[in-house]
């Protein structure tokens, strides 16, 4: 059931599908309760469609908070960027170090971004997995690259109703 509000295209799909359906059965037998049942099965459509933009998952909590973090990169918006980050975080510090070293010209989730929530843990957790994308600017001149692709895994606690960056860990760093 969470397809649904989680996005709209199974809604889309089917109430298409439904309505060709119909359309057809309208066209072979002419019989007015049939627009009846395609106005249902439209109204059922725009409600699903309603119901996926006004119900937000924690999966899209969790992916709204990492977008949040990466326009807050590409605007090099240091205290954004940290007030994403647990006060626990164990590199809290390596994140500040970054952040004032290098100047971010664009910063991207890739779309492959797998998010697997954990409600048994106390706070909640997530535990998210993603190829991110960043191009800037080594201020100190040390880094040779503008552009790093690197394979990330990023564990979030939710505090307060938030999602915040509890640790992260990247691998796989693929630089040109």
């Amino acid at each position: 059931m969470t397809w649904f509000i989680e996005s709209p295209w199974p809604s889309l799909a089917i109430g298409i599908s439904l309505q060709v359906i119909l359309a057809m059965a309208l066209v072979r037998t002419g019989r007015a309760a049939i627009i009846a049942a395609m106005v249902v099965v439209l109204a059922a459509t725009v409600g699903l469609l309603a119901l996926e933009r006004v119900v937000v998952t924690e999966r899209e909590e969790v992916e709204d908070a990492l977008d949040a973090v990466a326009e807050a990169l590409e605007s090099n918006d240091m205290p954004t960027v940290l007030a994403a980050f647990s006060p626990d975080c164990p590199r809290l510090g390596e994140v500040k170090s970054a952040l004032a070293r290098f100047t971010v010209r664009e910063a991207h989730i890739g779309g492959d971004l797998e998010v697997r929530i954990n409600r048994l843990t106390s706070p909640p957790s997530a535990a998210t997995y993603f190829t991110g994308r960043v191009d800037g600017r080594d201020a100190r001149g040390e880094f040779p690259y503008e552009h790093m692709i690197r394979k990330f895994k990023v564990t979030l606690h939710r505090r307060g109703g938030k999602w915040l960056i509890a640790d992260y860990s990247d691998a796989d760093s693929r630089a040109r």
